[in-house]
C-alpha cells in the first residue's frame, strides 16, 4: 500500500474540512439543549476546554436517556473529533443496534472506522448511508453524502481497491469539484490503475485549491517518472520543494524546468513564486508575465502579479 504515508499526512486536514462540515445537525441540537447547562455549570476558569466541557454535556444526556439516538450520535461526532475512536464506535453501535437506519450513525462509524485505520469496517456504513441518501432531490447539494463518497474512496484506496476507489471519489467531485483531498484521492486511484495521464489531472486540480499540497506533488513525481517526463518532474520536485519552504533547491528545478519548457504556464508560475520568497521581485515579476501570457485566466497567477507589483512599489 504504496500511498499509506501519505494519507496519514493529511489526516488532520480532513477531519476539520469534513467532520465539522458533515451536514449533521445532532451536535448542535444538542449544545443547544444543553446550553443553560453549560452556562450554569462550566463556565468558570479551569483547566477544561470547551471541547471537554462539551463532551461533559453530551455524556451527561445519554446516561439519563440512554435510548436517545441524536444524543448518541452528537456525542460520537464529538469522540470522533478528539480522536477517540472506540467510544465513538461504542457509541454509533448502540444506535445501530436499535435504528439500523440512522444516516448520522452510519456517516460518524464509517468516518471513525476509516480514521482508526479500519478501513474494511469503514465500506459497509458507509455505502449504506450513500444507499440510503443517493436518490434524495438534494443529493448533490448534500455535503455529507459527499463526505460519505470521500471517505468511502479513501477506504477503497487503503485496501489497495483503487477500481472501487475512483467511482466512489469521482462521485465526490461531482457534488463538490473543488475537495481538493478529494482530487488528490482520485490521483492515487488512477496511479495505482496506471493511468498516469488522468492521476496528473487530478493532483494539478488538487495543488489549484491547494497550492503547498505536498503530497500532490510527490505524485506527481511519481506519475510524470512514470510517463518519462523528465523535465515535467523538475517542475514538480521544484513544488514539492516550494511547499515545504526549501526556496533554494524549488530555483534549481523550477529553473531547469523554465528552460526545458518554455511553454508551460505553471513552471513559470512557481519560479516567481519562489523568487518573490527569494525576495527577488523583479525576477518574480518577469516569470509572472510570461505565465499570465501563457494562462490569461488563471487568477491564481492574476492575484499573484498584483501582490508582486505592490512589493515592487512599496519597496519603492
Amino acid at each position: 500500500m504504496k500511498f499509506l504515508g501519505r494519507l496519514n499526512n493529511i489526516h488532520s486536514r480532513e477531519l476539520i474540512k469534513y467532520v465539522w462540515t458533515a451536514g449533521l445537525a445532532f451536535a448542535a441540537i444538542a449544545l443547544m439543549f444543553f446550553g443553560y447547562y453549560y452556562k450554569d455549570r462550566y463556565v468558570r476558569v479551569d483547566d477544561k476546554s470547551p471541547l471537554d466541557m462539551s463532551i461533559d454535556q453530551l455524556e451527561i444526556a445519554v446516561r439519563e436517556n440512554p435510548e436517545n439516538p441524536e444524543a448518541r450520535v452528537a456525542l460520537a461526532e464529538f469522540y470522533l473529533g478528539k480522536g477517540l475512536y472506540s467510544q465513538a464506535i461504542e457509541q454509533t453501535d448502540q444506535v445501530l443496534s436499535t435504528f439500523p437506519e440512522n444516516t448520522g450513525a452510519l456517516l460518524i462509524s464509517g468516518i471513525t472506522y476509516t480514521r482508526s485505520g479500519q478501513s474494511q469496517k469503514a465500506i459497509a456504513p458507509l455505502e449504506k448511508f450513500i444507499d440510503l441518501r443517493r436518490d434524495d432531490p438534494m443529493a448533490m447539494s448534500d455535503t455529507a453524502l459527499q463526505t460519505a463518497y470521500y471517505f468511502l474512496g479513501e477506504s477503497y484506496n487503503t485496501l489497495d481497491q483503487a477500481d472501487k476507489a475512483l467511482p466512489a471519489l469521482e462521485a465526490a467531485l461531482r457534488i463538490n469539484s473543488t475537495d481538493a483531498d478529494a482530487l488528490f484521492q482520485a490521483g492515487l486511484s488512477a496511479q495505482s490503475m496506471n493511468d498516469h495521464e488522468k492521476a496528473i489531472a487530478f493532483f494539478e486540480g488538487a495543488v489549484l485549491f491547494v497550492p503547498d499540497f505536498t503530497e500532490a506533488y510527490a505524485g506527481m513525481i511519481e506519475s510524470y517518472t512514470a510517463l518519462n517526463k523528465p523535465d515535467h518532474s523538475d517542475y514538480a520536485r521544484g513544488m514539492q520543494a516550494f511547499s515545504l519552504k526549501d526556496y533554494k533547491t524549488a530555483q534549481k528545478y523550477l529553473e531547469s524546468a523554465r528552460e526545458a519548457l518554455p511553454d508551460f504556464a505553471s513552471a513559470h508560475f512557481g519560479l516567481a513564486l519562489t523568487y518573490e520568497q527569494l525576495n527577488r521581485l523583479e525576477d518574480a515579476l518577469i516569470s509572472i508575465k510570461i505565465a499570465l501570457q501563457l494562462d490569461p485566466n488563471n487568477f491564481s497567477i492574476q492575484q499573484a502579479q498584483e501582490r508582486i507589483e505592490a512589493a515592487i512599489k512599496a519597496q519603492g
